[in-house]
């Protein structure tokens, strides 16, 4: 009869997130070990690989963002969701700094590269859930969606926010960046009416 696990997969990635924060991109798995207070082998025993490992976490971490984001969308006033998912990105780093710098461990496209076969279709299509969402809230907010305002609102609304968090990703994110950013995706929406 196989032994119980002394540590979850949640322990492990909480873990690595709290490592991955000191150490960013050259956290390696004894740095996990460590923060865990388990084995190598141990972390090796739930995940193949330093990739999956991190890759798992970034997952994660991703999948709590866009929960966020997700809500924001469903805002009636197209107006106000849009401001809201502006302000998101500077919300979510400052209340989940873990997650948040977990978030810049990967481009997607790296990932997709890196990570183990069984994982590739997630991170692939890690934004579709959003994606869809950001079109509904562009044609409302709009009134008819096209393409140049899709990018436009994409721009506004994830790109240009996370440019501004980005440089302070993993520490104290004043709260005047939610202004900032709102005040940002205004001028850059307006450009689409």
């Amino acid at each position: 009869m196989a032994r119980p696990s002394k540590f979850s997969v949640e322990q492990i990635l909480d873990a690595a997130a709290l490592a991955c924060v000191e150490h960013w991109r050259d956290t390696t798995i004894a740095h996990v070990a460590a923060a865990v207070g388990a084995p190598t082998g141990s972390i090796y025993h739930r995940f193949d690989s330093r990739d999956a490992l991190f890759g798992t976490l970034w997952v994660r971490a991703i999948n709590r963002f866009h929960e966020g984001l997700l809500t924001a969308s469903r805002i009636d006033d197209p107006f106000e969701a849009m401001a809201s998912l502006a302000r998101e990105i500077p919300r979510f780093c400052r209340a989940n700094p873990h997650d948040a710098k977990a978030m810049t461990l990967y481009r997607k496209a790296d990932l997709a590269r890196l990570v183990p076969e069984s994982m590739r279709d997630t991170v692939a299509s890690i934004n579709d859930d959003i994606d869809v969402a950001l079109r509904a809230t562009t044609a409302r907010r709009y009134g008819r969606f096209t393409d140049r305002r899709y990018r436009l609102a994409l721009l506004a609304t994830r790109q240009g926010p996370y440019g501004l968090i980005r440089p302070i990703v993993g520490e104290f994110i004043p709260r005047e960046f939610d202004a900032i950013c709102v005040a940002s995706a205004e001028g850059i929406l307006a450009l689409g009416d």
